[in-house]
């Protein structure tokens, strides 16, 4: 069912964003927010186990899967539907995290880049939060070279990965959300976000989607999970639904699509993903 006006459509097409797009109400996204804060505690969320956790638990494929979710992007996309990757982005108050300016698509190797990350809000995001930033219109640039990585320890990158590109002059738009907004951008779109000066935490999920016909540069081929229509083509390998929390078959296949991110990470020129084997249970680290 088509959610999003023309204009919506019409202004990702020139911006490479919109936002607010409803997913849930608040209530519903304080729930999802206690689920997730509950893992995280348990420590099931540090490290590599940030990534591609819809594989993992089923109350996260069941969001990622949902209508709320596709519908929207399938009124971008077309109708045959893959999901590549998710993570968590968390900033606690005043805990000096932020985000340095990047494309989404760099480490994926995804060609042509019809990609687009929906950042769902689970909590307030502002402005003094440090919600995102986006640069409207830099997704038609392609992708961008590479400048000196920032590896300083409240870059939230792994990567530490840093477009060499002069923002000093551009427009910024903050993407302040409330609980269960969402935003939808474009994965060439360049970003960023800035430190929480707040006292409340900002939390976040991301789920990365691509149509079915999309090509992998390189030699590693990675997998995906079919979530609307049909894969005709079988460019990436096909990912199952977790049966339950944490069941042998359901981790024994989580940890075969982490280990071909990783690898296709690594394939695509990312020289520092080892941080996450050197990180410590408290850190935020994503692996982009």
């Amino acid at each position: 069912m088509k959610v999003l006006s023309k204009n919506q459509v019409k202004q990702f097409e020139t911006d490479g964003f919109i936002f607010p797009v409803t997913i849930m109400s608040e209530d519903d996204a304080s729930a999802f927010r206690e689920k997730l804060e509950r893992t995280q505690a348990d420590g099931k969320l540090t490290g590599s186990g940030q990534t591609k956790f819809y594989l993992r638990f089923p109350w996260v494929h069941d969001l990622a899967t949902s209508d709320a979710v596709l519908d929207p992007v399938e009124d971008l996309l077309g109708p045959n539907l893959m999901l590549y990757h998710n993570t968590m982005w968390c900033k606690d108050g005043g805990d000096g995290s932020y985000v340095s300016w990047h494309q989404d698509n760099t480490y994926f190797g995804h060609t042509p880049c019809k990609v687009v990350t929906v950042w769902i809000a689970l909590s307030t995001v502002t402005i003094e939060s440090g919600c995102m930033q986006f640069l409207p219109g830099t997704h038609k640039l392609g992708e961008l070279p590479l400048g000196s990585p920032d590896i300083e320890n409240g870059n939230l990158l792994s990567s530490g990965q840093t477009v060499d590109y002069d923002v000093s002059n551009s427009k910024k738009v903050p993407v302040q959300l409330k609980p269960g907004q969402a935003s939808i951008h474009h994965a060439f779109l360049v970003h960023s976000s800035e430190q929480n000066n707040s006292k409340e935490r900002r939390l976040g999920m991301t789920l990365i989607y691509h149509p079915t016909h999309l090509q992998q540069s390189g030699k590693v081929k990675t997998s995906a999970l079919l979530v609307r229509g049909k894969d005709l083509f079988r460019n990436f390998y096909h990912e199952k639904a977790p049966e339950h929390n944490d069941s042998q078959n359901t981790m024994d296949r989580y940890h075969k699509a982490v280990a071909l991110y990783r690898a296709k990470v690594r394939e695509m020129g990312n020289q520092t993903i080892e941080r996450f084997d050197r990180a410590n249970k408290t850190n935020n680290y994503t692996l982009e």
